[in-house]
């Protein structure tokens, strides 16, 4: 197997390699109110999907809005958002995970004096969307003096280069629900989970919750949350069908990709499409990442490794790691590993 040089830091790759984007370095326009930050693009993906991370004081907001052809997920890092989505109107903190599939009204406006969300979609027309509303930008946070309404002109040239529709309708007003719901629908349908919430697997001391699962996107992709102590980092591998992603969120972690070795801080980000050797390691007592996979064939791996769970932190007496369920059924998941896992202690 041939084996792939990362690309350098801050640097987009314009072809379907692993690389690595450190937080803020992505391709950045400013968009009304906000800073958009690219941080996958689809000619980076191999048009599987696309991930932005959207900067904004308050007010900064999108209006209403559907997408014909993406699916939409959106995760608050920083402050609070108020969504529109479908008949809805919530307000989201950090933590919060919306999903918005094809053909679903949404819109959103920032109500923090800093707020932050990360965008993923399927597909690779999103980030025309935002070259199309916005202009380039060097800086990292929205001007003082920045201006959120979006002019019409600009709504229209969206329109005729990405995949938008704008309705022309204020969204409605009234005061927004905070987010409750703790459960993923079963199916393709626009959902909000709270904070912490979604399905939770425990795997030794690492706790996986799905913010999205196959059922959820119609196997385009999962998003996965993963917590957990320091310890020792998990057996190299790849995957000869899905891309994996990762998004630091707390504490600190290592990462093997390839033959490199990188240390990953909040925001940074990995991308490591199939046939990419990689490891993680966690090194802080509480460290947390998000990852999208695409498309959503590998949540057999996390149901065979993990066990339900109903506490919301990874156990502090773990139970025992269940690799070898995972090696007993090796030929059936998209897995396929560079040296044997450590004993079982």
């Amino acid at each position: 197997m041939d084996i792939q040089k990362v690309v350098p830091e801050g640097k987009l790759p314009g072809s379907a390699v692993p690389y690595f984007i450190r937080s803020g370095e992505g391709e950045r326009y400013l968009v009304g109110g906000l800073v958009a930050d690219l941080v996958a693009r689809g000619n980076d993906t191999g048009e599987l999907f696309e991930a932005a991370v959207l900067t904004g004081g308050r007010d900064a907001n999108f209006p209403l809005h559907t997408h014909a052809r993406t699916h939409e997920a959106l995760l608050v890092l920083d402050g609070e958002v108020e969504l529109w989505l479908g008949q809805e109107h919530y307000l989201l903190i950090q933590g919060d995970y919306a999903s918005i599939p094809e053909g679903t009204p949404h819109a959103f406006s920032m109500r923090s004096h800093r707020t932050r969300l990360v965008s993923w979609s399927t597909g690779k027309e999103m980030s025309s969307l935002y070259k199309a509303l916005g202009q380039p930008y060097a800086g990292h946070v929205q001007p003082p003096d920045a201006k959120p309404e979006l002019s019409r002109e600009l709504l229209k040239k969206a329109e005729a280069s990405a995949d938008v529709r704008f309705t022309g309708k204020a969204p409605g007003r009234g005061t927004p629900k905070r987010v409750t719901n703790g459960t993923l629908p079963g199916r393709k349908a626009p959902y909000v989970l709270a904070s912490g919430e979604g399905e939770r697997l425990v795997a030794g001391d690492q706790l996986f919750s799905f913010l999205g699962d196959s059922r959820t996107s119609d196997g385009r992709f999962l998003i996965v949350m993963t917590e957990g102590p320091s310890g020792p980092m998990i057996p190299a591998h790849f995957h000869e069908k899905h891309t994996e992603t990762f998004m630091c969120l707390d504490g600190s972690m290592t990462m093997r990709v390839n033959d490199q070795t990188l240390t990953l801080s909040p925001g940074d980000f990995v991308h490591a499409p199939a046939r990419t050797i990689h490891a993680y390691q966690l090194n802080s007592h509480y460290t947390r990442f998000v990852g999208l996979l695409t498309p959503g064939l590998f949540e057999p791996f996390f149901r065979t490794l993990g066990d339900p769970y109903t506490a919301y932190v990874y156990p502090r007496t773990p139970p025992p790691f269940r690799f070898d369920r995972v090696l007993s059924k090796l030929d059936q998941l998209d897995l396929k590993l560079i040296a044997p896992p450590a004993p079982a202690k």
